[in-house]
């Protein structure tokens, strides 16, 4: 799937806009005037909305860019604060939507500028600076800018004890101690420390002070070398915050076990404790932490010797990396550029109302729109053919993989075979029966299963049709499916039915009628939803895009 950088969608919302207006008869100066003379508590509104959505947020960065656009030194200090406030804004979307740092930095020393001039406590810019260093850091490893976002979140700490803003005392708190822990500074917050520690704890943001609490005592027993003492901690928490809206918490406590559990060499069980935070940042999409758990794994399963894993894995952490170095160069300019276009029609509209010169005024509006439609298709070119190129070399890979299918299952057998006890995932098995040479005859079985039975692509197929398949128990055959290949039934069925829905959707001459539905349908599939995500997780690719890429091939 094609995703659009910030300025190509700004632009294309704003030109798809003017050609609706013109078609039904508005003029376009009407058209931009509306959107520029809209009241700030409007737009504000607007850009609030549509944030609540965060597959898209077109109008929030149209609605914010304006508000930024219309600063003034002259502004009273209330209006300087929702300028201030609007870039921040803005820096939430470029940060968790489009991974544009630099454009991040630019619109945090711009609301720290404003927030200074007029002498405001806006705790969320010194939270934004800390998260920008903290990110670098985990992305470039240079551990001199931690010390960077550790006093950045310190100064977030002081900013909003100043003005009591609990919301931001809480989640200031929970990165500075996160950070101390991190790089072994718990020592210079000890003084925050006693003042934070005797703080109330039935305010607004109480789960997160009790939380935070937990974190503190967590370090020290780590600093003591008690881990267990500091998973039990984070384990209480954790089924408090499972259940709040705090889901980033979530990942990073789990995160902080995993980390734990390497500290003891308790590498199996670190492994198993990162399925959960994988799981999160997956779904979300939450590209940096997909990077820093993707980096775990595979030096955990380096350390393991698990070299096919860490090497998936490897790959998926380079990919990604390299996906957001290519945008990150390619949204910088093209953001900056988007305002300057922007600012110019705020001038012209201003020279609109002096002159009362509506039709000189027409021409340069639709000048600039002629010369933002080029440029929008031009840009749009440019990284479609990149898209498409990155797609091709994705559909390859796997098309590679389908081929060497054959020649591998003989591997992965005697691989599943070698594993012994010490390679377990997980220790909830340890009450099993079952010893090695039954697993092994087991392992066996399942891949017979599953590499013949055209059984598995009905749709009704469960984990107790294929244990009585293979003459076993439905205990036992999840206890080797979660030791031997780490990870659950449906997901290890479903790797198979997307192999073969590759194999069929490369089949022209059997299949090319057919629809995405009947494929899915056809190898068990129940809903198109399910398919199409556990394809795209599966291949990097969705159905249709595979397709599309099978049919211009043939």
């Amino acid at each position: 799937m094609i995703r659009f950088s910030p300025s190509l969608k700004l632009l294309f919302l704003l030109t798809s806009l003017s050609l609706s207006r013109s078609a039904m008869g508005e003029n376009q100066p009407e058209m931009f005037s509306r959107w520029m003379r809209l009241p700030v508590s409007t737009l504000e509104k607007m850009g609030r909305d549509d944030m609540k959505d965060r597959q898209s947020t077109d109008t929030a960065l149209v609605c914010y860019t304006i508000i930024t656009g219309r600063y003034d030194e002259k502004m009273d200090r209330e209006e300087k604060r929702r300028v201030a406030e609007a870039y921040m804004s803005l820096w939430s979307i470029y940060f968790y939507q489009y991974y544009d740092y630099q454009k991040c930095f630019d619109c945090l020393t711009r609301a720290r500028s404003i927030a200074a001039d007029a002498r405001l406590e806006i705790p969320n810019i010194f939270l934004g600076f800390g998260c920008m260093y903290q990110t670098i850091t985990e992305e470039n490893g240079n551990p001199s800018l931690a010390h960077k976002a550790l006093s950045y979140y310190r100064m977030a700490y002081a900013s909003a004890s100043r003005i009591h803003d609990d919301e931001h005392i809480d989640m200031a708190f929970t990165n500075v101690i996160s950070m101390a822990n991190e790089y072994g500074r718990l020592a210079d917050i000890a003084k925050e420390w006693q003042v934070y520690r005797r703080l109330p704890t039935n305010n607004a943001t109480a789960i997160l002070r009790r939380y935070n609490r937990v974190l503190y005592y967590s370090a020290e027993s780590t600093n003591r070398k008690d881990f267990k003492a500091a998973i039990a901690g984070l384990d209480g928490m954790l089924r408090e915050i499972e259940a709040s809206e705090y889901i980033r918490l979530v990942y990073f406590t789990y995160i902080l076990k995993a980390k734990l559990l390497v500290k003891q060499s308790f590498y199996d069980e670190a492994i198993a404790m990162l399925e959960r935070p994988k799981e999160i940042a997956d779904s979300l999409e939450m590209k940096d932490c997909q990077l820093e758990v993707y980096q775990l794994l595979a030096s955990l399963y380096r350390v393991t010797g698990d070299t096919t894993r860490r090497r998936i894995f490897q790959e998926q952490y380079f990919a990604l990396k390299d996906t957001l170095t290519n945008y990150h160069q390619l949204a910088s300019v093209q953001e900056m550029e988007f305002q300057e276009k922007l600012n110019v029609v705020n001038g012209e509209m201003k020279k609109m109302k002096e002159r009362h010169a509506f039709w000189n005024t027409v021409y340069i509006v639709v000048g600039i729109i002629v010369f933002v439609v080029l440029f929008f298709c031009l840009l749009l070119f440019r990284n479609y053919r990149k898209i498409l190129k990155s797609n091709r070399l994705l559909f390859q890979k796997n098309q590679e993989l389908l081929q060497a299918e054959e020649d591998t299952r003989q591997m992965r057998r005697r691989i599943a075979v070698r594993m012994t006890d010490s390679d377990k995932p997980e220790t909830k098995y340890k009450n099993s029966t079952l010893d090695e040479t039954d697993k092994n005859k087991l392992v066996a079985s399942i891949l017979n299963v599953m590499e013949n039975s055209e059984e598995i692509f009905s749709p009704d197929f469960t984990i107790e049709q294929l244990a009585s398949m293979t003459q076993s128990k439905y205990k036992y055959v999840s206890q080797v499916i979660h030791e031997r290949y780490h990870c659950n039934f449906n997901y290890f069925l479903n790797q198979y039915r997307v192999k073969e829905a590759c194999k069929r959707l490369n089949d022209i001459r059997r299949y090319g009628n057919k629809t995405i539905e009947a494929i899915s349908e056809s190898v068990g599939f129940r809903s198109r939803t399910s398919f199409v995500n556990s394809f795209k997780r599966i291949t990097g690719l969705t159905p249709s895009e595979y397709q599309k890429i099978v049919k211009e091939n043939n």
